[in-house]
C-alpha cells in the first residue's frame, strides 16, 4: 500500500483529481440543484470505477450518494463525508479564485479543500490503494456522502432513518479533523449539539423621534436587557436548569483535559489576543472546548447605522443566538428553558423563534478499541503521537446514528491549524492530503486483522 501511494505519478494523479473535484461550486446555501447533481454524478462514477455498488438514497433534499465494496472479512467501516461547501464570500478577501484551486508553497488553496472534499478524496484514494496492492479490500466499506452538511444536514436524519439496515457498520470514520497548533495530527470523537434561535423585540407600532426617548420605549434597550439576563460577564449561562443535565466528567474526561495539549497561547495569538476567555492553561481551555455548553450571540439588528445621522428611537430589534450543547443536554429541553426564562424574568413580550431543528451532542468513548486502532495507524504514518480530542467545539450530524450507540465514530481530516475552513483562503498542506490517505488505508488493514 505504502509503495503504491508513494509513487510520484500516483500522488500527482490524486492531487489533480482533487483539484478537479474542488472546481465544482457545490454551495448548498445557494440551492443550485444542477451543480449538486453534477457533483453526485461525479462521485458515483468515481466510486463505480473502484468496483463499488452505488445508488442515490431517496432524500427530500440534495442527492445523497451511497456506495459499497465488499471485503474479505466480516467487518465493515462506514465513511461519512459531504460534498457541499460554504459560500466563499467575501470574494475580495481571497488571494485566488476559490473555485480555481491553486498550489502555493506546498499548500492547496480552494473552497472545500479542508472542509470536506480533501478528506472525502482521502477515503476514496485509500480504498483504491488497497485494491491496487491487494486486489481486494480487507473489510467491507460503505460510503455515505451528503450535500447539505454546511446547511445543517436537514435531510440526513430522514435518509438514515429510511436506510438503517443498509448503513449498518462496525465503525465509522467521520468527515474531518486537523493538525493542532503544535502540528500534531488529531482525531475527534464527538460533536457538540446545538439549538439556534432568534429573539425579536417590538415596543411600538412604529419608530419614533429620538427626542421622545424618555416617553416611548426603545426596542434595542429592551432586547439587550433581556440578553443581559441570560448570561453573566464571565460567560456562565443564567437560564434556570441549563446545566442540570450536563453529564459529569469521568476520570478519563478529566485526564483528557489535563493531558491534551491545548496550545492556548498560540490559539490566542491567532486572533491578536494575549489570553483566551478561560485562560491559556490546558485544563481550562480543554474543559471549555469539549465539555462546557455555551450561549453565543451571533448578531444583533435594529435601528439605523447607515451614513449620516438619523435621530431615531427604534421600535423593533432582533438578535440571533445559538447554544452549543454537551453530553446530557437536549435541544428541545433547552428551548423550553429559554422560553420560561423570558417569562419569569419579565420579558414575555420578547418573541422566541427557533431557526432550525436541534442537533444532539454525540460522543465515542476515548478508550474504545477502534480509537486505539486509529491512534496506532496515525502514529505509524505520521511518525508522532495522534492527539485524541473528545469533541469538536462545533456541531455535526453524528447524532443521526444514535440508534446504534455501539458504533464508534472517529473523525479524521487533512487540514492544519491555519486551514481557514469557512473563511477566505481555505487551504490544506498537500503533504497532509497524502498522509491522511495512508492513515485511512492503514486503519482498514489494522481493523480487519484486530481480534
Amino acid at each position: 500500500m505504502a509503495s503504491y501511494l508513494d509513487q510520484d505519478s500516483v500522488r500527482q494523479g490524486h492531487l489533480d483529481e482533487l483539484i478537479e473535484f474542488l472546481r465544482l461550486p457545490t454551495i448548498s446555501a445557494r440551492n443550485d440543484m444542477s451543480v449538486m447533481e453534477q457533483a453526485a454524478d461525479w462521485l458515483m462514477r468515481r466510486l463505480q470505477g473502484l468496483g463499488a455498488e452505488t445508488r442515490l438514497l431517496d432524500s427530500p433534499g440534495f442527492p445523497v450518494v451511497y456506495a459499497e465494496i465488499k471485503g474479505d472479512s466480516d467487518r465493515t467501516i462506514l465513511f461519512y463525508n459531504h460534498y457541499d461547501v460554504q459560500p466563499p464570500e467575501p470574494l475580495e478577501a481571497w488571494t485566488s479564485d476559490p473555485f480555481e484551486p491553486a498550489v502555493r508553497d506546498g499548500r492547496l488553496y480552494a473552497r472545500g479543500s479542508d472542509d470536506n472534499k480533501g478528506a472525502l478524496m482521502s477515503r476514496i484514494h485509500a480504498v483504491e490503494a488497497l485494491l491496487k496492492e491487494r486486489g481486494s479490500l480487507p473489510l467491507t466499506v460503505k460510503f455515505l456522502i451528503e450535500g447539505e452538511e454546511e446547511s445543517g444536514s436537514p435531510s440526513l436524519p430522514v435518509v438514515v432513518e429510511r436506510h438503517r439496515d443498509l448503513l449498518k457498520a462496525d465503525a465509522c470514520i467521520w468527515e474531518n479533523a486537523r493538525r493542532d497548533d503544535a502540528g500534531s495530527p488529531t482525531m475527534t470523537l464527538g460533536n457538540k449539539g446545538m439549538y439556534s434561535f432568534e429573539l425579536r423585540a417590538r415596543t411600538a407600532s412604529a419608530d419614533s423621534h429620538s427626542g421622545k426617548a424618555n416617553i416611548y420605549p426603545n426596542a434595542i434597550w429592551r432586547l439587550v436587557s433581556a440578553l443581559a439576563s441570560m448570561r453573566d460577564p464571565n460567560g456562565r449561562v443564567l437560564i434556570k436548569g441549563f446545566y442540570e443535565s450536563v453529564t459529569p466528567l469521568s476520570a478519563s474526561d478529566e485526564e483528557i483535559c489535563r493531558s491534551t495539549p491545548a496550545n492556548g497561547a498560540a490559539q490566542a495569538r491567532k486572533l491578536g489576543l494575549e489570553t483566551l476567555v478561560p485562560g491559556n492553561d490546558d485544563y481550562a481551555v480543554n474543559r471549555a472546548l469539549f465539555y462546557t455548553p455555551s450561549l453565543n450571540i451571533q448578531g444583533i439588528t435594529g435601528g439605523y447605522t447607515g451614513p449620516g445621522h438619523k435621530t431615531v428611537n427604534p421600535a423593533t430589534a432582533m438578535a440571533r443566538l445559538e447554544c452549543r450543547l454537551v453530553k446530557g443536554q437536549d435541544p428541545d429541553a433547552v428551548a423550553e428553558m429559554i422560553s420560561s426564562h423570558l417569562v419569569s424574568h419579565g420579558y414575555p413580550d420578547i418573541e422566541l423563534v427557533s431557526k432550525k431543528a436541534g442537533a444532539w451532542p454525540s460522543y465515542t468513548a476515548t478508550d474504545h478499541p477502534f480509537v486505539q486502532i486509529v491512534q496506532a495507524a496515525g502514529a505509524e504514518v505520521y511518525g508522532r503521537p495522534v492527539v485524541i480530542l473528545p469533541s469538536s467545539p462545533g456541531t455535526g450530524p453524528r447524532f443521526v446514528f444514535k440508534h446504534v450507540p455501539e458504533m464508534p465514530i472517529v473523525a479524521l481530516g487533512v487540514g492544519h491549524a491555519d486551514s481557514r475552513a469557512h473563511a477566505p483562503d481555505e487551504n490544506i498542506a498537500v503533504e497532509d492530503q497524502f498522509l491522511t490517505t495512508k492513515q485511512v488505508a492503514r486503519i482498514m488493514e489494522l481493523y480487519a486483522s484486530a481480534g
